[in-house]
């Protein structure tokens, strides 16, 4: 209701764009015609409720987005024209994905100043890696969703499990150290299987994962200074330009809905 009043107050040509939390409303608030066209809806739990009761009326006049969250993979979310789910696991692992490690790298990084082969390399180095830290937390995620149960990662210390120097983290020990957690839903064996069957893939980073693990790296392995995962996800958000925005698939979709219905959110 408050998101369609908005709508009709802004004008038969103007849309509302309903998002997850503030924190989205920051990644598209320089790239609306209004900031009054961005609602967040408390949470995605809210807003995939406010999706379901829209009437056919509303949804020619708001458009949500919400990340996917895995629930894709299970089968449980399905987009539509006005449900728009992000294509990896949640907005922060979507705007990594666009190619904003870059600028970071040369803002963080004194070697990445030597010179831009230098710096694509840098920046190369780290997603990796940063990768290859955050599946195996996103399988171990993914494994708990379905118990209810929210782990807390900032109580477990990334440099327990990081092998530096093999570049990968000891996944069998991370699992076993998690059990803790959920073990009042689930034995310890059992809780084995559950997250050696989570898939292994590139597309199981969680974004939160993805930026605490640059943090991790930039400090340990590249000697980066008064780098943490807020001051990062900050600087991922004004990192973005239109051409990072012009490669978003999220961006292609509400563009899609603004054709579709003749509503504008969008500047670019």
């Amino acid at each position: 209701m408050d998101a369609e009043l908005r709508a009709d107050g802004l004008g038969s040509s103007r849309g509302v764009l309903v998002v997850e939390g503030p924190d989205d409303k920051r990644i598209f608030a320089r790239y609306v015609h209004d900031p009054a066209q961005i609602l967040p809806a408390g949470g995605r739990k809210l807003l995939i409720s406010a999706h379901e009761k829209a009437s056919k009326t509303q949804r020619t006049k708001l458009v949500f987005v919400t990340d996917c969250d895995y629930e894709v993979r299970r089968g449980s979310l399905r987009g539509s024209p006005d449900l728009v789910i992000t294509t990896l696991t949640d907005m922060e692992s979507d705007l990594l994905s666009l190619g904003v490690i870059e600028p970071l790298v040369l803002e963080l990084v004194p070697q990445a100043l030597e010179s831009r082969a230098a710096c694509q390399s840098i920046a190369r180095k780290l997603q990796m890696r940063a990768v290859r830290i955050a599946v195996p937390i996103g399988r171990i995620r993914m494994a708990a969703q379905p118990l209810g149960i929210p782990i807390d990662w900032n109580d477990i210390k990334l440099s327990r499990y990081w092998d530096s120097r093999l570049g990968e983290m000891n996944f069998p020990r991370l699992v076993d150290a998690t059990h803790s957690k959920v073990s009042t839903a689930i034995g310890f064996n059992e809780w084995r299987a559950l997250a050696k069957k989570a898939p292994g893939d590139a597309g199981m980073c969680h974004g939160k994962d993805l930026v605490r693990a640059i943090a991790f790296l930039l400090k340990t392995e590249f000697r980066a200074t008064g780098v943490t995962a807020e001051t990062l996800t900050k600087l991922i958000r004004t990192s973005l330009t239109e051409h990072h925005l012009g490669t978003w698939d999220v961006i292609r979709r509400i563009k899609a809905w603004q054709l579709q219905n003749k509503r504008h959110v969008l500047t670019t």
